[in-house]
């Protein structure tokens, strides 16, 4: 019998409100190591963003699997990202032509078709679920993934 996988994504993004700079973070957990780290960062930016664009890029990761039997949890400290899975926001958004429940167009759709799209492929796929972590608590990898976010924000302060 094939064992299945338990692959943990950790995501965070971090933005400056003064220099608009943000940057992201995305590491891949098997086995309690870290086995891909994926970063980045953006200018003229939200927090927000890079909170997407970090589970964005953890869900491209997972779209490169190969096999299906693999159960992945995505851990994010965004409500926004978690609510938007786990209380189906973006079926909603669907439905309502990139609506909000308020009638306002949706904020970062650009991101949020690519995610999306992704993620209702993976999830055919996978066992996907997306867990909310508090912040800059005692998550030793949440605050990881917060310092690399952070890093490569700072990086991009530096050169601008």
């Amino acid at each position: 019998m094939l064992l299945k996988r338990n692959l943990e994504f950790y995501t965070d993004g971090s933005c400056s409100t003064k220099t608009e700079m943000g940057g992201w973070a995305a590491i891949c957990i098997e086995n309690g190591d870290i086995i891909d780290t994926q970063q980045g960062y953006e200018p003229y930016t939200t927090n927000n963003r890079m909170e997407i664009y970090a589970v964005l890029s953890a869900m491209e990761n997972i779209d490169t699997i190969e096999t299906t039997r693999v159960n992945i949890t995505i851990y994010t400290d965004s409500a926004y990202v978690a609510n938007c899975f786990n209380q189906g926001w973006y079926k909603s958004w669907l439905k309502n032509g990139w609506r909000t429940a308020d009638k306002q167009p949706v904020k970062n759709q650009d991101l949020w078709t690519r995610l999306i799209a992704l993620y209702i492929k993976n999830a055919a796929r996978f066992t996907i679920q997306f867990v909310k972590v508090a912040a800059h608590r005692d998550n030793k990898w949440n605050n990881y993934v917060d310092l690399l976010a952070q890093k490569n924000r700072k990086k991009l302060e530096e050169i601008q």
